[in-house]
Protein backbone atom coordinates (compact mmCIF):
# COMPACT_ATOMS: atom_id res chain seq x y z
CA UNK A 1 0.00 0.00 0.00
CA UNK A 2 2.87 2.46 0.88
CA UNK A 3 4.45 1.64 -2.39
CA UNK A 4 1.43 2.10 -4.63
CA UNK A 5 1.23 5.40 -2.92
CA UNK A 6 4.18 6.56 -2.84
CA UNK A 7 4.27 6.37 -6.29
CA UNK A 8 2.55 9.61 -7.08
CA UNK A 9 4.38 12.51 -5.51
CA UNK A 10 1.59 14.78 -4.41
CA UNK A 11 0.33 11.55 -1.81
CA UNK A 12 3.36 12.14 0.00
CA UNK A 13 2.73 14.70 2.57
CA UNK A 14 5.29 16.55 4.95
CA UNK A 15 3.94 18.00 8.38
CA UNK A 16 5.80 21.00 9.51
CA UNK A 17 7.25 19.10 12.00
CA UNK A 18 9.32 16.61 9.51
CA UNK A 19 9.93 19.72 7.49
CA UNK A 20 12.13 21.32 10.37
CA UNK A 21 13.84 18.26 11.02
CA UNK A 22 14.76 17.72 7.67
CA UNK A 23 16.43 21.58 7.71
CA UNK A 24 17.87 20.64 10.39
CA UNK A 25 19.32 17.36 9.17
CA UNK A 26 19.71 19.03 5.34
CA UNK A 27 17.71 16.13 4.04
CA UNK A 28 15.67 17.67 1.16
CA UNK A 29 12.27 16.49 0.25
CA UNK A 30 13.52 14.37 -2.64
CA UNK A 31 15.73 12.23 -0.27
CA UNK A 32 12.59 12.08 1.59
CA UNK A 33 10.07 10.64 -1.52
CA UNK A 34 12.61 8.37 -2.49
CA UNK A 35 13.16 6.99 1.29
CA UNK A 36 9.45 6.59 1.42
CA UNK A 37 8.92 4.97 -2.53
CA UNK A 38 12.14 2.51 -2.01
CA UNK A 39 12.72 2.09 1.98
CA UNK A 40 12.21 -1.01 4.02
CA UNK A 41 10.10 -1.25 6.98
CA UNK A 42 11.75 -1.12 10.22
CA UNK A 43 9.16 -0.71 12.78
CA UNK A 44 5.06 -0.88 12.58
CA UNK A 45 2.97 -1.38 11.68
CA UNK A 46 0.64 -0.20 14.81
CA UNK A 47 -2.03 2.16 15.00
CA UNK A 48 -1.07 5.45 16.39
CA UNK A 49 -2.79 8.27 18.51
CA UNK A 50 -4.71 9.48 15.65
CA UNK A 51 -5.57 6.21 14.44
CA UNK A 52 -3.85 5.73 11.70
CA UNK A 53 -1.24 3.22 10.98
CA UNK A 54 2.39 4.00 11.27
CA UNK A 55 5.35 2.77 10.31
CA UNK A 56 9.37 3.58 10.24
CA UNK A 57 11.15 3.62 7.05
CA UNK A 58 14.74 2.85 6.45
CA UNK A 59 17.00 3.93 3.50
CA UNK A 60 20.64 3.24 2.84
CA UNK A 61 21.83 5.33 -0.42
CA UNK A 62 24.98 6.67 -1.63
CA UNK A 63 26.16 6.08 1.62
CA UNK A 64 23.91 7.88 4.22
CA UNK A 65 21.01 6.29 5.75
CA UNK A 66 17.53 7.64 6.55
CA UNK A 67 14.51 7.25 8.64
CA UNK A 68 10.89 8.40 7.69
CA UNK A 69 8.10 8.16 10.22
CA UNK A 70 5.39 7.90 8.20
CA UNK A 71 1.86 7.36 9.07
CA UNK A 72 -1.08 6.04 6.55
CA UNK A 73 -3.81 8.24 5.92
CA UNK A 74 -5.67 4.41 4.59
CA UNK A 75 -5.78 4.38 0.48
CA UNK A 76 -5.31 8.11 0.41
CA UNK A 77 -2.20 9.78 1.16
CA UNK A 78 1.40 9.02 3.13
CA UNK A 79 1.06 11.55 6.14
CA UNK A 80 5.74 12.25 6.78
CA UNK A 81 5.31 12.61 10.29
CA UNK A 82 9.35 13.15 10.90
CA UNK A 83 12.97 12.58 9.45
CA UNK A 84 16.10 11.23 11.09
Amino acid sequence: MIRQLAADTDNIVIIEHAKARGRQRRITRRQIELCVQRGSITEGPFLNQHGNWQVNVFRHAAGEEMTCTVAIEWATRLIVVTVF
